[in-house]
């Protein structure tokens, strides 16, 4: 999936210096299949402009309502994480993913669907990982990684990760999602490369099982005729156990959230081309909310034109960061500027 964009900025770095560039900012291969019976799938995705072997996974598809997936790939926990590059409204992911992602893991998942088609269909999704990311092989110390997920499917059964209604939704879609974690490791936040165990600003990357770290999130998904909406809210605790035993014992809380909304303004006025969507985005995070002024927000809004699906599309993304430095009430603010090729074959 070779993406060409062209970026001004960025967050915290932007907010000092002004970077003009051309880049590929991602060129992956993705393979996948299923080995032997139908139900047994394969995934690979590999990055070469990292690079890092990012999905190595299978999956036994066989029943609805249990579905089996070990590997090396995304925590089924969250919307905005889970929705592959590809698949997303906007060129980047909010602010607030880099924050509360709990990313790709090593381990095993099992999720599935009940009761479809009725008031009470219910989608779940559980796993246990070793903690560290995809940059490391084997954990730092004898704690493991848990995640949950339970989503209702409240109007249209499950909707896939997958955002904008290309589908066009003659009826309403609604779900809603509840997701928690927890972890013991060196890490605070982790990311997609091979230094995926890293530390959330602050801190620093620990000795080995040195952080707790206990988050949760809700989320809201709407889809109908051409409209979507997307609302997560997420919570996150930091606890250092090695300053909690002596008398610098550090706990440190950290919250934001997101809402999004997108429409393909054709089906309100015929004369506007019907692949031509228009999104808008506020996102908000609180690193310590024992601290005033400290609140990081975005405001992005984005117009896409698809010439087939999320498959092939033209993205031009703008987006206006403020970042506040608490105790002196200063606010810096900037600009960045995306357009995006988003082609995958």
């Amino acid at each position: 999936m070779p993406i060409l964009s062209t970026a001004i900025g960025g967050l915290n770095d932007a907010l000092n210096r002004d970077q003009s560039t051309f880049m590929i900012r991602r060129a992956r291969t993705k393979l996948r299949g299923h080995a032997y019976w139908p139900w047994l799938k394969y995934y690979l995705q590999y990055d070469w402009s990292q690079p890092v072997l990012r999905d190595l996974n299978l999956t036994v598809d066989k029943y609805q309502w249990a579905k089996l997936w070990f590997g090396r790939g995304k925590v089924l926990y969250n919307d905005e994480r889970v929705t592959s590059s590809g698949n997303q409204q906007f060129v980047n992911r909010s602010i607030v993913n880099d924050i509360f992602t709990v990313d790709r893991q090593q381990g095993v998942q099992i999720f599935g669907n009940l009761f479809p088609g009725t008031w009470h269909d219910i989608s779940y999704y559980a796993g246990v990982y070793a903690g560290l990311g995809v940059g490391e092989r084997n954990n730092d110390d004898n704690n493991m990684m848990y995640s949950g997920r339970l989503q209702w499917n409240a109007l249209g059964g499950e909707m896939p990760f997958s955002q904008s209604d290309l589908e066009f939704h003659e009826n309403p879609a609604l779900n809603f999602a509840f997701a928690a974690a927890t972890n013991q490791s060196r890490c605070t936040a982790f990311e997609t490369d091979n230094r995926s165990c890293r530390a959330l600003p602050g801190f620093n990357v620990g000795e080995d099982g040195q952080y707790r770290i206990n988050q949760m999130m809700e989320e809201v998904r709407f889809k109908w005729q051409g409209l979507s909406i997307q609302h997560e809210m997420h919570w996150k605790e930091v606890i250092d156990t090695l300053r909690a035993q002596g008398a610098r014992g550090r706990e440190t809380n950290l919250m934001g959230g997101l809402i999004q909304a997108g429409y393909f303004p054709h089906y309100l006025l015929a004369i506007i081309p019907k692949n031509l969507e228009f999104a808008g985005r506020y996102a908000f995070v609180d690193p310590n909310v024992d601290v005033d002024n400290d609140r990081q927000q975005e405001f992005s809004g984005v117009m896409t034109y698809f010439f087939n699906g999320h498959a092939n599309k033209v993205n031009f993304q703008v987006s206006h960061l403020i970042v506040e430095e608490p105790g002196h009430g200063i606010r810096q603010s900037d600009q960045r500027f995306w357009l995006q090729w988003d082609l995958s074959f």
